[in-house]
């Protein structure tokens, strides 16, 4: 009895210290007490930005193979566009910061970002199918778009808090979770819905599958559209943030270079500096001009080009002291990380997406006609950003914690590093692992949807398309094996860019 009595006590203890608990927690506050309403747009055009582009990503390499373009050549094509996106980021901070300002350069290329999707639409009708459009729309306007975007969305949502207010700095932070929440969103419908429907059309909505790009793509363009008529119609509760004279980052860097070109090492950086635009300018062309000589002067030009920027940015001390001497000591790290992670970071938009293509990806497996509604490849890049949703507090709360208390160190950068690369090599190795076991399943008698078209020799050797044609039959192998490597890279990006971020 004595036992019950201590147990009731203890029970009646806790049930006290909850209810203690409860009372004295937080309570949840409205959107507009955690952070100003003005931020609800900017986040809204990053949910949409996101939504576009991942759209984009998982689809344009399967419908530029149904346009005649080889397994290869379409990959490239996808990889290339993704370069490009990235690099209209220098001209979208430049507008912004020179020209003119943050507010309207966003609007601006918001607006251009939504014509080129709804262009990429319009080329994808059924009828039309026009490359040229397309192009215009996505290599061109996409691009400008994204470029105009990412670099200034960000700075202007975190300009919305007045830094004497208090609790401004846990204002600031709930806007980065829920902006960095908003891109995985994004991406996870794009990923989980908008892929599939564009290579399978949506028939539960009455959509077949030839109008399934130009459906999902409407869908996208839409989703733009509006945000960025929401983010112009928010101009009036934007905060005004006074905007500093200061001279363009790119110029302080080359005067810096300059004064140092008298060494043999300042005319290497030089060199190497002066090589970046032309390994991209080489790189599109070489996406678009299948040519082996061409191929190999693409890779001497990289090449040289990092060499360069690494021997030259290795020992900066040829250089006059500052701030621009101090971000350069990075370069080799940051340069030469990127490149090898990136390469394998790259895979899983080409080549785990053609493989996973080449699986059973219906949704009915007892449905064995060519209508039938089957997943896109790029369904199961679905467990990317959700491994890096679950992973990432995993890492941050008990592994690191629980190594520092077991060795009494903090994991360091190259541990981090090291296990991130490792993480990445392993999803290479488990997709190979898939791909042995696929070519030796049997093979349905069902096209895939994804895959790229059959190719046969002509009477002279040369490779060319089958006719009348047919996409390549999928295979027997669970595409679900496929969600394996690509929750291993994402694992891999946790580990490996807050460090290259944080240099």
């Amino acid at each position: 009895s004595g036992t019950k009595f201590q147990a009731r006590n203890l029970f009646k203890g806790l049930g006290d210290t909850l209810q203690e608990g409860i009372s004295a927690r937080p309570r949840v506050e409205p959107l507009g007490t955690m952070f100003p309403l003005a931020v609800v747009p900017i986040i809204l055009v990053e949910f949409c930005e996101r939504l576009c582009y991942y759209t984009f990503s998982g689809t344009q390499k399967t419908w530029l193979q149904d346009r005649g373009y080889s397994n290869s050549q379409s990959s490239s094509l996808n990889l290339t566009w993704a370069m490009l996106s990235y690099v209209a980021c220098f001209f979208g901070g430049w507008l912004a910061s020179s020209k003119l300002g943050i507010f309207m350069t966003t609007a601006a290329l918001s607006f251009l970002y939504a014509v080129g999707t709804y262009l990429a639409a319009y080329a994808a009708l059924p009828g039309v199918e026009n490359i040229t459009i397309y192009l215009i729309g996505v290599f061109g306007l996409i691009t400008l778009g994204a470029g105009g975007i990412k670099p200034n969305v960000c700075t202007m949502g975190a300009n919305q808090f007045d830094p004497d207010a208090p609790n401004a700095n846990e204002q600031r932070a709930s806007f980065f979770m829920y902006f960095y929440l908003t891109i995985n969103v994004g991406s996870a419908i794009s990923h989980g819905i908008l892929s599939s429907w564009a290579s399978s059309g949506a028939p539960s909505l009455g959509v077949s599958l030839e109008y399934g790009y130009f459906f999902a793509w409407t869908v996208a363009a839409s989703f733009m559209a509006l945000a960025c008529l929401f983010f112009v119609l928010g101009r009036c509760c934007y905060r005004k943030v006074e905007q500093k004279k200061e001279a363009p980052v790119l110029n302080m860097m080359f005067e810096t270079l300059l004064e140092g070109s008298g060494s043999s090492m300042g005319k290497l950086a030089l060199l190497g500096w002066g090589l970046i635009p032309i390994v991209i300018a080489v790189a599109f062309v070489n996406a678009f001009v299948e040519n082996n000589i061409l191929k190999v002067a693409a890779i001497v030009v990289a090449l040289t080009c990092i060499g360069s920027l690494v021997a030259a940015h290795w020992d900066n001390s040829y250089l006059p002291a500052g701030g621009v001497r101090m971000c350069l000591d990075c370069v080799p790290i940051l340069l030469v990380g990127n490149l090898f992670f990136n390469i394998l970071q790259s895979t899983i938009g080409s080549v785990f997406l053609s493989e996973a293509c080449q699986m059973d990806t219906r949704t009915d497996r007892s449905d064995f006609s060519v209508e039938g509604f089957q997943r896109n490849g790029d369904f199961f890049r679905l467990a990317n950003p959700i491994a890096i949703v679950v992973v990432t507090p995993l890492m941050d709360f008990v592994i690191y914690p629980l190594v520092k208390r077991t060795t009494g160190r903090e994991v360091s950068m190259g541990i981090k590093v090291i296990a991130g690369f490792s993480f990445a090599i392993g999803a290479q190795l488990i997709a190979a692992a898939i791909e042995y076991q696929r070519r030796s399943d049997p093979v349905l008698s069902v096209p895939s949807h994804c895959a790229p078209y059959m190719m046969v020799k002509d009477s002279s050797g040369h490779v060319v398309m089958k006719e009348p044609r047919e996409h390549v039959h999928m295979s027997t192998t669970n595409s679900f094996y496929m969600l394996a490597p690509y929750a291993m890279v994402g694992i891999g990006e946790i580990l490996v860019n807050p460090v290259l971020q944080h240099l």
